[in-house]
């Protein structure tokens, strides 16, 4: 049986909220049906009123709790997609060496 595992999934967001809602909710729904946990972060709480940073840092924690990580299509583009890339990247190697980092095809 496929190992379950919590997928964060990282997504494009800025001056593209609607698309990168659709997104994430096509990549959520794929997820579940494969039998894993997604976790969307444009569904993360980050405080009445907040700034960048705190999407930023409200996003990083629930990435950590995650087994793994999936970059859509454009991440590089994204500062936030390449502040989580390189956050993964370190957790990876530094600390939760099982932490999956996957990339959309």
């Amino acid at each position: 049986m496929k190992q379950k595992l919590r997928i964060y999934i990282s997504v494009p967001v800025s001056g593209q909220e609607r698309e990168a809602r659709q997104k994430a909710d096509a990549i959520m729904t794929k997820l579940s049906k494969e039998g894993h946990i997604p976790v969307n972060p444009l569904n993360i709480y980050a405080e009445h009123n907040p700034t960048y940073e705190d999407h930023i840092c409200y996003d990083l924690r629930a990435m950590l709790g995650c087994d793994a990580i999936l970059f859509c299509k454009g991440w590089e583009g994204s500062c936030g997609c390449s502040i989580e890339h390189d956050v993964a990247m370190r957790f990876k190697s530094h600390g939760k060496k099982d932490f999956k980092i996957m990339y959309e095809e």
